[in-house]
């Protein structure tokens, strides 16, 4: 049986508009619920906070290869070699043919374009593509995702393939030559002929083959078989298509290449040493952002790689030695979980909107954005198979306790590392008992000690629990996160401690529930005020900030005409079960002077979560939406 710990009504409708909408609705309301199944998340999910992931879900699978591209990303499920992609599916880019999605074939690779996707069939070497045969520009046939007879296995197939934006390209099999198919036009500054499908003499077979193929908008570049030159041609309007003497053959030569949208970066062979040439602007912010300036971590200064991919305006690539994923450009960030703190990786793949990575050891995929959070990937392919004893909803990122474990995982927004649990409760070094995510920071009790664990921002100390309840001196039974703020309950004592911002008072508990007259059976922290129920009593009784009389309980649970049973706090409004008789009894619910209708629901000693956020300054009428 569902068994919630806090009971909080369904906020007013917001009137606002944009990004802002999408930011403010996720923190509204949010509960934490306990039960043994699949975590199933819904809703805003702007930051991925809705996307539970594999290790909480249900499901199970990993990958292989892995390649991401304007708005999708497909990978080989390891354990059968089937196609999985997911995004953007407009034009059927995300829907791999029964040819390699394991109705009757497989596949050995996998690269992606703007709107089309190729694959390599395992056992034919035969490429197949599917999606846009189109151009953006004005509908007109290119033909990318239609591969021509020498490498579609009719008379000859293919060892590589890379899929640009109207083009494509493969190495021939056998013979490795580099053959091209789709337009020869950009429309970048055009339409114009860039030739970015026409591929030269020098490893087209003409003059000299190719190891590696390399296309992702409009140029490409390969790696001259037996030479290690880095060639390019197409569009070279910033000098993408110009690779620098250091790869070129000049003065050295490469062993892997990338091709972003409109600069090129390769692995110098020898020195792994990252090196890049085109553009360093971003279009989309028409701003400097670097995406072909590699870090001194990566270009030989203080690290080097040993793999590399380039996206539209930012670049990645695994360090050498480390294993952890290091990116550069447009708000460039890699999650804990690959960059090396709390795991490395064995492949990379730098998109548009989002970049991916395969977990070395795990061969798990991971997805995030330039919104510093990870993002949803498809069951098949993300990980071990997992369901969820407890659940909770932070500002823009939850969490959960996996089941059987006990080990926290949380998912969404990142920035501040909210959603990367430490190792002493995502089972490395320990696990938890109770979790509970706030605004933008995240509070659980290690299980065995008691300890109170926090992570995530910590601007007013909110992620920095006191000895009194981190173990040191005391431990905790109950812990709530609120915006910018914490509480539990002292085990042992049942004392409220509190810690973080105290601008209205908030950290600050009467001395009816901190120990000195009295003691908390419950505990809630919402936006500048919290509240609990009295030990003992059943008052309910809350301290802080009163501008919307959220502080100020009424005779009904305060222990004058009834008590209370459960209790939460939200941004400006608070929320308590009135303690009945007969428990089946429909209840009344308190709210800002509004009376709303629940059914009772037994409570469970484990920390909730109330959302808000700090949106301004403070005034009577108050900027925390709930």
């Amino acid at each position: 049986m569902l068994e919630w710990t806090r009971v909080l009504a369904a906020p007013k409708a917001v009137r606002t508009s944009g990004l802002c909408a999408a930011l403010l609705l996720g923190l509204l309301v949010a509960n934490t619920a306990r039960a043994d199944g699949p975590a199933i998340g819904w809703g805003n999910d702007l930051g991925g906070q809705a996307s539970p992931p594999i290790s909480v879900n249900g499901t199970s699978g990993t990958a292989s290869a892995i390649s991401a591209h304007v708005t999708h990303r497909c990978a080989i499920q390891a354990e059968t070699g089937h196609v999985v992609c997911w995004g953007d599916d407009n034009e059927g880019q995300a829907s791999p043919p029964a040819s390699v999605n394991g109705t009757s074939g497989t596949a050995s690779a996998i690269d992606v374009g703007s709107r089309h996707s190729c694959a390599i069939q395992a056992g034919t070497d035969n490429v197949v593509c599917w999606g846009s045969n189109s151009t953006w520009y004005d509908g007109s046939y290119t033909g990318q995702a239609t591969p021509p007879a020498s490498v579609d296995g009719t008379s000859g197939t293919a060892s590589a393939i890379a899929a640009g934006e109207t083009h494509s390209c493969a190495i021939q099999a056998g013979t490795g030559n580099v053959v091209c198919w789709g337009s020869n036009v950009s429309w970048t500054y055009g339409p114009a002929y860039t030739g970015q499908a026409t591929p030269p003499a020098s490893v087209d077979g003409t003059s000299g083959t190719a190891s590696a193929i390399s296309a992702v908008a409009n140029h490409s570049c390969a790696i001259q078989a037996g030479t290690g030159n880095v060639i390019c041609w197409g569009l070279n309007g910033d000098g993408e298509a110009s690779p620098p003497p250091s790869v070129d053959g000049t003065s050295g030569t490469a062993s892997a290449i990338a091709v972003g949208h409109r600069h090129s970066c390769a692995i110098q062979a020898g020195t792994g040493n990252v090196v890049c040439w085109g553009s360093n602007f971003s279009v989309l912010l028409q701003a400097t952002v670097n995406q072909a300036s590699p870090p001194a971590s990566v270009d030989g200064t203080s690290g080097t790689a040993s793999a590399i991919s380039a996206g539209v305006d930012q670049s990645c690539a695994i360090q050498a030695g480390t294993g952890g994923v290091v990116c550069w450009g447009f708000l460039a960030y890699a999650p804990a979980s690959v960059a090396g703190t709390g795991g490395t990786a064995s492949a990379i793949a730098a998109g548009a909107l989002e970049s991916c990575a395969i977990q070395a050891g795990t061969s798990n995929v991971i997805c995030w954005d330039y919104f510093f959070q990870t993002s949803a990937v498809p069951s098949s392919v993300s990980g071990i198979p997992g369901t969820a004893s407890a659940i909770a909803a932070g500002g823009d990122h939850s969490c959960a306790i996996q089941t059987g474990t006990n080990n926290v995982v949380c998912w969404g927004w990142d920035i501040y590392g909210q959603a990367t649990p430490p190792a002493s409760v995502d089972g490395t070094s320990g696990t938890a008992s109770a979790v509970s995510a706030g605004g933008a920071h995240t509070c659980a009790i290690q299980t065995g000690t008691g300890n109170v664990v926090c992570w995530g921002v910590d601007s007013d100390g909110q992620a920095t629990p006191p000895a009194s309840v981190d173990g040191t001196s005391g431990t905790a039974s109950e812990v709530d996160a609120g915006t910018y703020h914490s509480c539990a309950i002292q085990a042992g004592t049942d004392n409220v401690v509190c810690w973080g911002w105290n601008i209205g008072g908030q950290t600050s508990p009467p001395a009816s529930v901190d120990g000195i007259s009295g003691t908390a059976e419950d505990i809630a922290a919402g936006g500048v005020h919290s509240c609990a129920i009295q030990a003992g009593t059943g008052d309910a009784i809350c301290w802080g900030s009163d501008g919307h009389g959220q502080a100020t309980p009424p005779a009904s649970v305060d222990g004058t005409s009834g008590t209370a049973s459960a209790i939460s706090a939200g941004g400006e409004h608070s929320l308590a079960i009135q303690t009945v008789p007969e428990p089946s009894s429909v209840l009344q619910l308190i709210t800002g002077g509004a009376l709303l209708a629940a059914l009772q629901r037994r409570r469970t000693r484990h920390g909730g979560s109330r959302r808000d956020s700090r949106l301004g300054g403070l005034s009577s009428s108050g900027p925390y939406l709930t």
